[in-house]
Order: structure tokens, then C-alpha cells, then sequence
């Protein structure tokens, strides 16, 4: 999805984890990253969160991931 000169890459979850909803962003360098302001939409910051990444999601339930997404 286009924001602000950015592609938010949206990864929505089924099944166990139905609800859960990630953007993710790519940024040329750690200054625009810094500068990011996310889109009013977007809850909890999870740059660099390797352990709640959408690949390592795969197969998992909430209960799984719950004391990780608590630590947010």
C-alpha cells in the first residue's frame, strides 16, 4: 500500500492468529527510518522484533506469541 513516498507491506493472519495485522517498511537508510512517521492506523513499533516477524509466525498460535506482543 503507497504512504508518503513508502510501500507498507501489510501481512494479515488467519487462522490461529486471525486479527493479527503487520505493516512492514523498507527504508534506504536509518535516518528516513528515524524520520518515519507511521500511518494513525499502526499500533506498536516492532523494528528490529526478529521474534514477531511474519515468517516466524508461521504456524503459531496467540498463545504462543502473547508474551511477546505484551512486551511491545
Amino acid at each position: 500500500m503507497p504512504y508518503n513516498g513508502y510501500t507498507l507491506e501489510i501481512d494479515v493472519f488467519k487462522n490461529n492468529l486471525e486479527g493479527l495485522i503487520l505493516c512492514d517498511v523498507e527504508f534506504p537508510s536509518e535516518a528516513e527510518k528515524d524520520s518515519f512517521l507511521p500511518p494513525s492506523f499502526c499500533g506498536a513499533d516492532m523494528t528490529q522484533e526478529t521474534r514477531l516477524a511474519g515468517g516466524m509466525l508461521c504456524g503459531k498460535e496467540y498463545k504462543d506469541i502473547e508474551e511477546n506482543i505484551q512486551k511491545l
